[in-house]
């Protein structure tokens, strides 16, 4: 609100991820909280309600500042597509950590993370890995999910498209 406020006329708003595909909240959660995905289902749920909280704000920012382009980028639904088809966008370990201790389903100690004496190297291949440390993704599922919202013109990843937010700033929408 306060970019909008002080002139800003697009800004990009995204939304949380599956943070319960994420290994630190497998690794802690009950091992019969989880989804179809095999996913923290609790965990998911919490972000798939910030996430329409997240929305309605957006809402009100739309209606608010009419003269700006507010686009609300899917995460959630980006990182879903991912986690059900994993090969389909490069990746073989879609739960495993990149940069982890080799201990557990996850390669993930929450004791021995990325960075600690522990774990002086990370993997040999990280492109094929979704995350990263136990808490980020790689910098290959980022460069996935980036890639999804700026292709996107179905909405399914991005509200409006950067195809439609382009096409605006070309008609000089709100100079």
């Amino acid at each position: 609100q306060g970019l909008l406020k002080r002139g800003a006329k697009y800004v990009v708003v995204q939304g949380l991820p599956l943070t319960g595909c994420l290994p630190l909240a497998m690794t802690l959660a009950r091992p019969e909280d989880r989804d179809n995905l095999s996913c923290v289902a609790s965990v998911n749920k919490q972000s798939m309600d910030h996430n329409h909280h997240l929305q309605a704000g957006i809402h009100r920012l739309r209606q608010a500042h009419p003269g700006a382009v507010v686009a609300y980028a899917d995460y959630y639904a980006a990182h879903l597509a991912v986690m059900r088809s994993p090969a389909r966008y490069g990746f073989a370990e879609p739960f495993k950590t990149c940069c982890g201790s080799g201990g557990g389903a996850y390669n993930f100690e929450i004791f021995s993370t990325c960075g600690s004496p522990e774990v002086p190297a990370a993997c040999a291949q990280p492109a094929r890995y979704v995350n990263w440390d136990g808490v980020h993704m790689t910098e290959a599922m980022y460069k996935v999910v980036a890639g999804m919202f700026f292709r996107d013109a179905s909405g399914a990843f991005i509200r409006p498209s950067f195809a439609s937010l382009l096409a605006a700033a070309r008609k000089g929408h709100g100079n």
